[in-house]
């Protein structure tokens, strides 16, 4: 087995092209579905929750897989973004069949699947500390400038075609395939004698509490998507684009990140935990009652620090405690394919009991009910852990 951790300018540059490619075709399939397709909001929603179902299932199984057939994680990942690749080519070459669209969707949601826990595992493999934490640090800010890029071409390719939008993914996953294969054949390994000195006794029970926390923050943003407009309009009228500031939390879910790869006292604090669900709350809180365009800002950045922290400790916990497994990263990406899931279904069900403005109201509640589930579940680790003391 290979003990040397992979070449992070390596890592990273396969996480800036599957991350341009990840935001185009997740992006642009709901745009291709309305636009060329004739989707309605319904039948987009009902794509979005399958697609978010096949990536959590996916991105779980990917480590036994590889493991139960003995295969090589390097060839795995070139054939995933390889065939990602020509799958996104699909509807262009059968406009007219809409069946053309859900292949292409499905197996780009299965191969994106099991390209992240692999990607994820080379990051992390043979890194631990301090180290483990720079390279995630530097991992997060790369993801999150790369999966805005495709936003800035969308329009321009749209111009030409709608459906060429999709295409994005094909270009930068064929431009990573070289570099993935100059990879080693497998991630590296930890040093377990030295695992302990880096793991803290609480790590399991913080990554418990965070893995509750991670879905719940994709099921809030995905919430907060389409009832956005509508708060912004009771505010009167803008200084920027409404689109600027929706793209508020995105910034500072950036910044955050930035900032916590290069702090490092947040690693083994429940308080960092406690700040990042109650950002998340307090933030969906501003937005959805305060009656200023300031207040909705402000709600809009306090979410996006909440998302950012709570990203972070997420994915460091589940790698650090999985020892850099393909595993651990995939049963990360599969937290996040439940919150993909869970917010389309929150927004059928809120379509099942009224429509319109009344629809996305209902939607809120039902966010604001599993949230305060979900926060109950994750103070039980916290409570398990000091209980252990």
């Amino acid at each position: 087995m290979n003990s040397r951790p992979a070449p992070l300018a390596s890592v990273l540059s396969v996480t800036f092209l599957g991350s341009v490619s990840g935001g185009a075709f997740w992006s642009a399939t709901y745009f291709v579905t309305a636009a060329h397709y004739g989707f309605s909001a319904g039948k987009n929603l009902a794509l979005a929750a399958v697609m978010g179902a096949v990536y959590a299932v996916v991105a779980r199984a990917a480590g036994p897989i590889l493991r139960r057939f003995g295969l090589v994680p390097r060839a795995v990942l070139a054939g995933a973004l390889g065939v990602w690749g020509l799958v996104a080519l699909l509807p262009l070459a059968f406009p007219n069949r809409e069946s053309a669209l859900w292949v292409a969707a499905l197996t780009g949601a299965v191969t994106s699947g099991i390209v992240w826990p692999i990607v994820e595992s080379y990051l992390a493999a043979g890194r631990q500390g301090r180290e483990l934490r720079r390279a995630i640090g530097v991992f997060n800010v790369t993801w999150t400038l790369a999966t805005a890029l495709p936003l800035v071409f969308m329009p321009l390719l749209a111009h030409l075609h709608v459906l060429w939008t999709l295409s994005i993914s094909a270009v930068v996953n064929t431009l990573a395939l070289p570099i993935v294969l100059s990879l080693a054949r497998s991630p590296g390994s930890h040093e377990h004698e030295t695992l302990g000195e880096t793991v803290g006794p609480e790590y399991p029970w913080l990554l418990r509490s965070a893995s509750w926390l991670l879905p719940l923050s994709y099921l809030m943003s995905s919430t907060l998507s389409p009832i956005l407009p509508h708060r912004l309009a009771t505010v009167g009228s803008l200084t920027v684009p409404a689109s600027v500031v929706g793209a508020t939390w995105m910034l500072t879910r950036f910044l955050t990140l930035g900032l916590m790869s290069r702090l490092h006292f947040w690693h083994g604090k429940w308080s960092a935990l406690a700040l990042a669900g109650g950002a998340l709350a307090g933030g969906l809180a501003l937005v959805l009652l305060t009656d200023t365009a300031f207040g909705i800002v402000g709600g809009l950045a306090l979410f996006g620090v909440g998302a950012g922290v709570t990203y972070c400790l997420a994915l460091y916990y589940s790698l650090a405690v999985g020892k850099g497994a393909v595993d651990a990263g995939g049963g990360f990406e599969a937290l996040i394919g439940l919150g993909y899931l869970a917010g389309p279904l929150l927004g059928l069900a809120g379509r099942s009991f009224a429509s319109g403005r009344d629809a996305a109201t209902a939607t809120v509640g039902l966010t604001w009910a599993a949230a305060g589930v979900v926060a109950v579940l994750a103070f039980g680790p916290y409570r398990a852990a000091r209980r252990r003391r």
